[in-house]
């Protein structure tokens, strides 16, 4: 769990250079997930009880469990569509043999980023769309992770399209359908 969060604080604190890292440690994606990617998307929606705190009376308990639920599925589920998109157009953009272990790890990182601002999000006791405004910098995280998923160079616009569409987009849909779908607010 200790080297999850290490890496992850490095590709906040300079993405080049975390990378790097990341490339360097060469730590298994599943023991990434199980140790530090599942739990924080866990604490991110256990966070959100925080508001029922913050605002009593506001939400009852049945409907911050919803929530809480969501906000762990939408992560959940993102990572696995984000594998299957990778793994149907990845070979597009990479100049050698793409690796499973890169585009998962690519993966993790980019929802671990977002999970870690909706769970500074749901921390606060105001509303502030910092995971909306941290996606814009996750993206560049992304973008400075092309030499570490090895894209061709002329590719990497169209390399961001895709990565964009398939880490940073579905947690935002996934929720915004959900929210329809059991009635809370979007």
């Amino acid at each position: 769990m200790g080297t999850f969060f290490k890496l992850l604080f490095q590709l906040i604190l300079s993405p080049s250079q975390g990378w790097q890292d990341v490339s360097h440690d060469a730590v298994e994606p599943r023991r990434l997930a199980s140790s530090g990617f599942y739990p924080l998307i866990a604490l991110a929606a256990v966070v959100f009880f925080l508001q029922g705190i913050y605002h009593p009376g506001l939400l009852s308990f049945g409907m911050m469990f919803q929530e809480a639920i969501v906000i762990f599925v939408q992560y959940f589920l993102s990572y696995y569509f984000a594998q299957f998109m990778f793994s149907c157009f990845i070979h597009r953009y990479v100049m050698t043999d793409p690796s499973e272990k890169h585009n998962c790890t690519y993966i993790l990182f980019g929802l671990s980023l977002l999970a870690l601002a909706s769970l500074v999000e749901n921390c606060l006791p105001i509303y502030l769309p910092v995971r909306q405004f941290f996606a814009i910098y996750i993206a560049i995280v992304l973008w400075r992770g092309v030499r570490y998923m090895a894209v061709y160079p002329e590719k990497v616009g169209h390399f961001m399209l895709m990565s964009i569409g398939a880490i940073l987009l579905p947690p935002f849909i996934i929720n915004f359908l959900f929210n329809i779908i059991i009635g809370l607010p979007a």
